[in-house]
């Protein structure tokens, strides 16, 4: 049995979770351990008095929240326009949970389904000018979801939050009159951008691939809504990211995202003209991109040769059938009609192989498939190298899938504590603090830890949440609402 393979069983839900081996015994005097009873151990639960952020994050991806009038009224221009840009644009409201400074991109705005929020209890409040996330009375279902139970109770304080100010240059225009905000919206610390507004798979190119879209995308619903702008050209970034620089809360950007264009660069071509300008003028912004695999390595080579520092893929889903029914563009163009990954994977291995690790990552959306589905996605890719970076489902406005449920908290711990692990055990990446604000994938921002946090069973019992989600996949049911 190869490691793949025995990491992969030896993480099946069925398998049991082991019990910790018995604590040895320390003498008096030995020191702070001596006195520090561990978590696990049933008899003796350490107790907790603080709501961990990490949690409360992922919460939030899965049930959003709702905003107090108070909040309401006082938000004012303080915050960032919900302005979407290609598929960015599911986020819009970004808050930092002080405890670490975990950045959270929480998903609302006019793009997003409201049943997203339907029984939630968290809140956003407000308290002497200070904002806090609150919860209100709730019961966790068989489905792994939080019930409020009680809408017109006070919402019980879990932490205090910062909401990044209304960014300068939203007001600003570049000189072709393009407002800046269209060019590069804020997302946590880093503004989100697309080139293409288009794509490949709605049709946009060759007739013949109409309606083979990802069912969960809404890339075109923000292009038909006026929310995105086209075409770009590369002195509006150049304007633009000179604005934001001077903006606090901006660290590097823009991070492009949009349509895929045709093979067979899908796109390349078209983003090396726009990278290698943005690399000359600012050397030291990190720049990263998320396309489709191009068909040949040379155009992988071209991006990093204009300036690119990491390329990523949209690797979706897992599960080979899963993916084909959901992505019926990519699996025709990229995989040549055989459901699963097989392109995509030699254009990561070939990033790593020749880019080293730390520059090629992939995307996997969690709650598009089975808790483990996911689990095993990203042990296959910190194998190959390659960072992977786990995304919350969220469902948007006018696609096939605009009436699925994100994944539940319950599947969210057990994905997060996987993903702790393997990429510890074998040394690979989780992304920057900043640019995790809307993934599983979490990082405190606060010293700029290196690795995830760690989340206990202590952690879990303060938030009443089950324990054993750390160990064994969670059995809550997996549905897909398809609208159509």
């Amino acid at each position: 049995m190869d490691i793949m393979q025995s990491i992969l069983e030896s993480r099946r839900p069925e398998a049991e979770a082991k019990s910790p081996a018995p604590a040895a015994q320390n003498a008096p005097g030995d020191g702070l351990l001596s006195r520090w009873i561990p978590a696990e151990n049933p008899s003796k639960p350490r107790k907790s008095n603080t709501y961990h952020p990490v949690i409360l994050k992922l919460e939030l991806l899965s049930q959003g929240l709702k905003v107090s009038p108070e909040a309401q009224a006082q938000m004012g221009k303080t915050l960032k326009l919900d302005h979407a840009v290609g598929a960015v644009g599911k986020h819009a409201l970004d808050i930092i949970l002080d405890p670490g400074k975990v950045y959270v991109g929480v998903p609302v705005g006019a793009a997003v389904s409201e049943h997203l929020t339907d029984a939630t209890p968290f809140t956003l409040e407000v308290d002497n000018g200070k904002y806090f996330i609150g919860k209100k009375p709730a019961v966790l279902r068989d489905n792994g979801r939080w019930e409020c139970v009680d809408e017109g109770a006070k919402a019980e304080k879990l932490m205090s939050v910062t909401i990044p100010p209304y960014p300068h240059y939203y007001d600003l225009h570049t000189s072709r009159g393009h407002p800046m905000r269209s060019i590069m919206p804020i997302a946590g610390d880093f503004g989100g951008a697309t080139i293409f507004p288009h794509c490949h798979y709605f049709g946009r190119f060759v007739d013949d691939y109409r309606h083979t879209e990802c069912r969960f995308c809404g890339i075109d619903e923000n292009l038909e809504s006026g929310r995105d702008i086209f075409p770009k050209r590369p002195d509006d970034f150049l304007e633009t990211v000179a604005e934001a620089r001077k903006y606090p809360y901006f660290r590097h950007g823009p991070v492009f995202a949009g349509g895929t264009t045709p093979p067979p660069d899908r796109g390349a071509k078209a983003h090396a003209k726009f990278l290698r300008p943005l690399k000359d003028a600012f050397p030291d912004n990190w720049l990263r991109l998320t396309i489709a695999p191009p068909e040949e390595e040379r155009y992988i080579d071209m991006l990093f040769e204009a300036g690119a520092d990491l390329v990523g893929f949209n690797y979706e889903i897992f599960d080979p059938q899963l993916f084909a029914k959901m992505c019926p563009g990519k699996v025709r163009d990229i995989e040549k009609g055989r459901p699963g990954h097989a392109h995509y994977d030699r254009m990561l291995t070939y990033m790593v192989q020749t880019f080293g690790r730390g520059h090629s990552s992939a995307n996997l959306i969690a709650g598009l498939e089975p808790a483990q589905s996911t689990v095993d996605g990203l042990v296959h890719l910190t194998l190959m190298g390659a960072i992977p970076t786990i995304f919350v489902f969220v469902p948007l406005k006018g696609t096939t899938l605009e009436d699925q449920k994100p994944p539940s908290i319950r599947e969210m711990i057990y994905i997060y504590a996987n993903l702790k692990e393997t990429t510890e055990q074998f040394g690979g990446d989780t992304y920057c603090a900043g640019c995790n604000r809307m993934l599983i994938n979490t990082k405190y921002y606060d010293g700029m830890q290196p690795t995830m946090p760690t989340i206990t069973e202590d952690d879990l019992r303060f938030a009443g949440l089950p324990t054993e989600d750390l160990h064994v996949a969670p059995r809550v049911p997996h549905v897909l609402t398809l609208k159509y």
